[in-house]
């Protein structure tokens, strides 16, 4: 799963999205910019984690609560 389609859904967002992937908001923009015929690309790592987020909401709040604890 491409990470940009997550931003179709209504709580997500280009802030949050770089916050979940471990990248910065201006590298999730750039993969929403069209080249010639493809998008460019995230890492794998983006697209797999992108897809697991999509089919279980969950994680995001285990991650969420990651973060609290080690900040």
């Amino acid at each position: 799963m491409h990470p940009i389609e997550l931003l179709s859904k209504p709580q997500w967002s280009y802030s949050r999205l770089s916050f979940f992937l471990g990248v910065s908001e201006t590298e999730v923009r750039r993969w929403n910019c069209q080249t010639k015929k493809t998008r460019r690309n995230p890492s794998r790592t983006a697209q797999i984690l992108a897809a697991v987020i999509d089919k279980h909401p969950e994680v995001v709040k285990t991650i969420a609560n990651l973060d609290v604890l080690y900040d």
